[in-house]
């Protein structure tokens, strides 16, 4: 483990000295998921950023080599409790393991993207990555009072990324409503709004039922809130993979 935070820590030095090479491009992908209607206790919010490589300095590939890192904070047996009193120990989960773990609890995955992203937004997701691996910060679902370098939930750790460590005071909804808030903390970073298919099938995401969003909040509005808890977009069917 340690060998691995030292692989890690040095390829984020040199990205960050270095930047985006001939040969490089980065992608983000935001994903949200919810039981209907929406269940505080079976929702998640996790993103995942990539580098794409290829050989010379032409347009970027559709058979690029992707290289994927996820940011899936979870309590580390996988139960989501916003019942409970103290912090536990967390785990962050890989892209493919939180894929299926939300199929073993019956709940639906939206994905925005994957975009075009500055290297900027992929180095600060390794840093941020590396800091949850050291065991350093523990999991709790409600984390509000708390500094999220010590304690965090799904969405504080994926929005970090953007607006690093502090004090959190409150979370933004939860399920897809809170990943599409943590997907606007990264616009900045955001070089191209439409999403490049490709990426997603290099990382073999076309196996999973999934529902592509746009820009658009899912039922925004006022009442979209109120509209979603009740289990509005119940009859939404998976517009990519099976």
């Amino acid at each position: 483990m340690i060998r691995r935070f030292a692989v890690l820590s040095l390829v984020v030095a040199a990205l960050c000295v270095n930047g985006a090479n001939a040969g490089d491009e980065y992608y983000v992908l935001g994903f949200g998921q919810q039981r209907i209607p929406n269940d505080p206790n079976k929702c998640h919010t996790f993103a995942t950023f990539v580098q794409a490589r290829w050989p010379g300095d032409g347009p970027c590939p559709s058979n690029a080599i992707v290289e994927e890192h996820t940011i899936s904070w979870l309590a580390a047996n996988g139960n989501c409790r916003i019942q409970a009193l103290l912090p536990e120990c967390g785990r962050n989960f890989g892209m493919h393991e939180t894929m299926e773990w939300a199929q073993q609890n019956e709940m639906r995955t939206s994905m925005w993207g994957p975009y075009r992203c500055c290297p900027d937004l992929y180095c600060r997701a390794l840093k941020h990555l590396r800091m949850l691996e050291s065991g350093s910060v523990r999991y709790k679902a409600l984390d509000s009072g708390r500094d999220s370098d010590n304690v965090s939930n799904c969405i504080h750790a994926a929005s970090s990324v953007a607006d690093g460590m502090r004090l959190r005071i409150a979370s933004p909804g939860w399920g897809e409503m809170a990943s599409y808030a943590v997907l606007k903390k990264y616009r900045p970073w955001i070089l191209d709004r439409e999403p490049t298919p490709w990426v997603a099938t290099a990382l073999n995401l076309d196996q999973y039922p999934i529902i592509h969003r746009d820009w658009q909040s899912p039922q925004s509005g006022f009442f979209g809130p109120v509209y979603r808890a009740l289990g509005g977009e119940r009859d939404l069917q998976a517009t990519y993979g099976p």
